[in-house]
């Protein structure tokens, strides 16, 4: 890939005649040309320094965001001069950290002169980089059009002026630990947007930035793909189709009407999973067999006295339909049930069609232990570890085609894929509305959350944050000192994640009415961060600050199946009841999700 993309910006820059120099630049020195609109230091009140000069050659381009929430009314000059000030006199540096700063407007600002390399806080060599910063902070804001213009404008210059190869332009985080330059910036970096309109810029063509910038979906899920190929895996056949609330398009209109309305699909029957097809049942309630109010079809428990449909439900469909979005965490029941739906079909000779979805976790993260003999439920179908990086479509033919469906069966089974994703890819990049999963899987952030607090959960020795306003996001009970657990986490350095105190009483489930005491979890960098782990530092922290309260302790002694059962072995309990040692339980963590990682890839439906 990186082969092509730099093949297509040498032969854009060898049609159009495009060269450049490499020069040593004197500070000011740099001749702009008229088209760049610089606001120079001289121009917004930039003050010389006192200290000795290190100079540099610039070879490559890192894009910065400022890091702070820009107000749209804050003066940018008087936010570089305090940033010039601050720099000196707090941080000893020579001067602003970057050579360029961009404010809302797209305006570009001169800041640190270009022959004397930048400053960081964090750790990489920042000799050789122009660094450009686009102020304000893009994990909350949109890039706007001026802005990606004057970032593509000011770019092409730099790498005219200093022969800059145009796959040394990326972002802050491609070298250091960090969410800079921000996810709305980085997105235009990792899928090389802004290196193409730079080879673009340079070769003299034109650049339609609205367009670029257009509002709307990056990503079409199966059934938008479906619907633009005219549903013709479905026409003339009777359906069956499997949803729930998540299963909607782009405008948020349900998979049930849609399909529903189209003539030449037969819809004859609905299936839905734990919480039910419209989403009006809470978690673990028992599903009757209903009507469904709006299309009068009938709706078949998969979550009341069986998971499974059998024979009399399924003798009148010829293709069984899946379209849930799930969490991409194997003890969340929606891949079980999507299992059990091809079990279904492979033992009545039914297809299916597996509407395929964004894992909201992407496509990359793996994490925890396959599942052990003893331990396949319902939450744990698949020997797959807990976090298993693959989208539903991709889990379906894995299943399917490594033989764990129950007896080795398999289905007939086609998958719609999704257009646009790829693995790097979480739910915010997508232009997709979030559809809570479940009651307490609110947000798009939710099942990072879930991964990191669900397991410890099982136990109903601690709240979660179930039953209040923060499901998964807490570790609380009457009995923990909120600063003591705070600092005693923190102090385990867990990476790309941070604990504040926190007190609340909740509504429901564990401790209703209770004024609880503990931390609130922040996931602070969401590419790096392990979030099994996180679980297990809480109750290590429990040993060590409160070892009378044993979250093993007899009295739990009944939740411990479902512990296991959720982590797929009774191996993570042992150790932790034990030893309480995180570090003992890193092969578990480790070996088996890298192994998995490469033996998934077969299955990989993108990259």
């Amino acid at each position: 890939m990186k082969t092509t993309l730099n093949l297509f910006f040498f032969t854009l820059l060898l049609i159009y005649g495009c060269s450049a120099s490499i020069e040593e630049t004197k500070t000011s020195a740099l001749d702009y040309p008229p088209d760049l609109n610089i606001i120079t230091r001289n121009e917004w009140g930039w003050q010389p320094g006192e200290k000795p000069l290190a100079q540099h050659q610039v070879n490559k381009i890192t894009l910065h965001h400022g890091g702070e929430f820009f107000p749209e009314d804050k003066d940018p000059v008087d936010y570089l001069r305090n940033l010039q000030s601050w720099s000196r006199t707090e941080k000893g540096w020579m001067d602003i950290p970057y050579h360029f700063m961009i404010d809302l407007k797209g305006n570009i600002y001169e800041a640190r002169p270009i022959n004397h390399p930048g400053d960081t806080n964090t750790d990489y060599d920042v000799r050789g980089h122009a660094l450009i910063c686009v102020m304000g902070n893009y994990e909350v804001q949109k890039l706007s059009k001026e802005q990606l213009k004057a970032v593509v404008e000011l770019t092409s210059f730099l790498v005219k002026k200093f022969d800059v190869p145009l796959d040394e332009i990326k972002g802050h985080k491609d070298y250091a630990s960090t969410l800079c330059p921000g996810e709305d910036f980085y997105k235009f970096i990792r899928d090389n947007t802004i290196q193409k309109l730079v080879a673009q810029k340079i070769a003299g063509l034109q650049i339609n930035y609205n367009e670029i910038l257009k509002t709307g979906p990056l990503v079409k899920t199966g059934i938008e793909v479906l619907k633009d190929r005219n549903f013709n895996l479905l026409k003339g056949k009777r359906v069956g189709l499997v949803t729930n609330p998540t299963g909607v398009d782009s405008k948020l209109k349900s998979t049930v009407d849609i399909l529903f309305e189209v003539p030449d699909i037969n819809l004859v029957a609905l299936f839905g999973p734990e919480h039910g097809v419209r989403g009006n049942y809470a978690a673990g309630d028992y599903v009757e067999f209903y009507i469904d109010e709006y299309t009068k079809l009938p709706v078949y428990s998969l979550y009341g006295k069986t998971h499974k449909p059998d024979s009399s439900i399924l003798k009148d469909i010829d293709v069984l339909v899946y379209d849930i979005q799930d969490v991409g965490c194997r003890s969340y029941t929606y891949i079980s049930t999507m299992g059990l739906i091809m079990e279904a079909a492979s033992e009545n000779n039914i297809e299916v069609v597996v509407l395929d979805r964004p894992n909201p976790l992407g496509g990359n993260r793996v994490e925890g232990g396959l599942v052990e003999e003893g331990h396949f439920t319902f939450v744990s179908m698949f020997k797959i570890p807990y976090v298993y990086g693959l989208s539903c479509g991709e889990l379906a033919q894995l299943i399917n085609e490594e033989g764990m469906l129950r007896g080795g069966v398999k289905c007939k089974l086609t998958v719609v894929p999704m257009e646009g994703w790829n693995r790097g890819m979480y739910f915010e990049e997508i232009g997709l509305p979030w559809v809570p999963t479940s009651p307490h899987i609110p947000h798009m952030y939710s099942p990072f959350y879930y991964v990191s607090s669900g397991i410890v959960g099982e136990l109903n020795a601690i709240s979660i944050g179930v039953g209040y306003t923060l499901p998964f996001q807490t570790f609380a009970a009457e009995w923990i000192d909120s600063k003591k657990l705070a600092d005693k986490m923190n102090s385990y350095g867990i990476e790309g994640v941070t604990f504040r105190p926190i007190s609340y009483k909740p509504f429901y489930a564990f401790g209703m009415g209770k004024n609880l005491h503990g931390v609130e979890t922040h996931i602070l960098d969401y590419r790096n961060v392990k979030l099994m782990p996180i679980q297990f530092y809480f109750i290590k922290a429990v040993k060590e600050l409160y070892p009378e309260e044993n979250l093993f302790k007899d009295e739990n002694k009944s939740r411990f199946k479902m512990f296991d059962n959720v982590v797929g072995t009774s191996k993570v309990r042992e150790v932790l009841n034990s030893n309480f040692s995180v570090e003992d339980l890193k092969p578990f963590f480790e070996k088996e999700a890298s192994e998995f990682r490469e033996f998934s890839k077969k299955y990989f439906l993108y990259k």
